[in-house]
């Protein structure tokens, strides 16, 4: 199993949410090529079995996209399993729960929006999720992928793995049969989003070599006006944008690593050697992933602090009586010693660094984006008591049932 989060997150709901549901997709072959007419045209296909929403709707995830004032609008990617993993109903209730148990962590469930949809067409289980990137109490900018998250989601991936001997990404024989599916790239909007997508098809194999590369971007809708020996010209026909990329990957040499399996192996060495997680208890992966869980959630406490009916009464009396008082207890307890500055509206969380806003994801508005001014947040809270059912495992592998 592997936790992938995609580059895309800018713009409306329509094309995030209408892929997860979409029920005709365009048609791969099965080493990832687009399927093509005589014509050239791409060809389509109905998804069997059908996309099945698990949680949220996706209206209300669309409409909440839509409503965002920030240029990052959304937060989208996947939990795929290989084929083998095969994995049952309850543990994938699992997975999604401690995803967003990490994700939200220090958040009530009417604090965010998240959608999943499953998708199994392809043969392997994909938990696809959609997150508008917006706390609902407060209308900040919410980002569960800042900077510094892969360490985060990396302890939740190996928890899951360890847990369940569901197949490790990270092991030379498993790496591909492990996959993120993205079976309609939306193109690439600048140069660091489709050098991310780049990245991701090589770590998933779908990119082995430079004419793969080519082949690839082609698929995708790009063209490639020229190709030298140190760099690849992309173009995007439908804006016209072009991007010169450069560097080791986009040499005509270039290759990506052989699985290392034989060349560790070598000749005559027993064929069942140590898994990468063999050596770790799942008690140490369970204290891993509860180090994350807390470090965010300390964080999303204070910068999405919302009083209680109760509180909120007691700064009311407080107010007629002594405003010094009041100004306490609408504080409450900051007493965590992290610095953190709860007065832009658009500062994010960045993990192993919470002094620094955002950088290039920095919630600036989209002028073509609608503000807070004119909606009412209530109507997408989570009715009450439609938060997701807290976990039960078995003695010798419980998971924290909650952040």
């Amino acid at each position: 199993m592997i936790i992938s989060f995609f580059s895309t997150g800018t713009g409306g709901g329509a094309a995030p949410v209408d892929y997860l549901t979409a029920r005709e997709v365009l048609a791969y072959e099965d080493n990832r090529n687009l399927i093509r007419d005589d014509a050239g045209e791409p060809q389509t296909k109905i998804r069997n079995p059908l996309p099945e929403v698990l949680h949220g709707s996706p209206d209300q995830t669309r409409d909440l996209i839509d409503a965002s004032p920030n240029k990052w609008s959304y937060t989208a990617g996947v939990i795929s399993f290989a084929d083998s993993d095969d994995p049952s109903p309850a543990a994938q209730q699992e997975a999604i729960e401690l995803f967003e148990a990490l994700a939200f962590a220090g958040l009530d469930r009417d604090q965010y929006d998240c959608l999943w949809v499953r998708h199994s067409h392809e043969g392997n289980v994909e938990l696809h999720f959609c997150a508008p990137r917006l706390e609902l109490s407060t209308g900040k900018a919410l980002n569960i992928a800042p900077p510094g998250h892969e360490n985060a989601f990396a302890s939740l991936r190996d928890l899951l793995n360890k847990t369940h001997g569901w197949a490790d990404p990270l092991e030379p024989e498993r790496a591909r049969e492990v996959r993120a599916t993205i079976e309609a790239p939306t193109r690439a909007q600048g140069r660091e989003e489709l050098h991310d997508w780049i990245l991701d098809q090589i770590s998933v194999g779908t990119i082995t070599d430079r004419a793969s590369m080519i082949d690839t971007l082609t698929d995708a809708g790009f063209e490639i006006p020229r190709a030298s020996k140190n760099y690849i010209t992309a173009q995007d026909p439908d804006i016209g944008e072009r991007w010169r990329l450069k560097g080791e990957i986009f040499n005509d040499d270039w290759q990506a690593d052989p699985p290392r399996r034989e060349i560790e192996r070598g000749p005559g060495d027993d064929p069942v050697r140590p898994r990468r997680l063999d050596g770790i208890s799942v008690g140490e992966l369970q204290e891993r992933f509860q180090q994350h869980c807390d470090q965010r959630a300390a964080y999303n406490r204070n910068r999405y602090q919302v009083l209680s009916e109760r509180q909120q009464e007691r700064v009311g009396e407080a107010e007629r009586d002594d405003p010094a008082l009041a100004d306490n207890f609408a504080m409450g307890d900051r007493g965590d010693g992290l610095n953190l500055d709860r007065d832009g509206a658009d500062r994010e969380l960045v993990l192993d660094g919470f002094d620094h806003a955002l950088g290039v994801e920095g919630a600036g508005s989209d002028k073509d984006r609608t503000g807070w001014a004119d909606m009412d947040l209530s109507r997408f809270r989570a009715a009450p008591g439609a938060r997701l059912g807290h976990l039960a495992f078995e003695s010798d592998r419980a998971f924290p049932t909650q952040c």
